[in-house]
């Protein structure tokens, strides 16, 4: 994915499958110009942690999906997922139920 505390922007393909990756970063008006650009309805953020670290979300991790997922819903974007990745392990919030 990215370096330890990454976060990557996916547009999904109708299968689910990342198309494009993007960083996230703090200013995202072009990202959001790209995603509006390619017509995709589907996007999953990606994160990655040092291996030795929980893939458990944080608060700031909840805050940040939630505050995605509602940015998003007016411009007929979804999120599919948030994953993060800290070594093998792995958690989806799809998967939890927080999505």
């Amino acid at each position: 994915m990215t370096q330890d505390g990454g976060h990557l922007i996916a547009l999904l393909d109708d299968h689910w499958r990342p198309r494009q990756l993007w960083p996230l970063r703090q200013e995202w008006r072009p990202l959001l110009q790209r995603l509006l650009a390619d017509e995709g309805s589907w996007i999953a953020l990606l994160q990655s942690r040092a291996p030795q670290e929980s893939p458990l979300p944080r608060p700031t991790d909840i805050a940040l999906t939630r505050a995605l997922a509602r940015s998003l819903r007016p411009l007929d974007l979804r999120l599919a997922d948030h994953v993060i990745e800290a070594g093998a392990a792995r958690f989806s919030f799809r998967a939890a139920g927080l999505l």
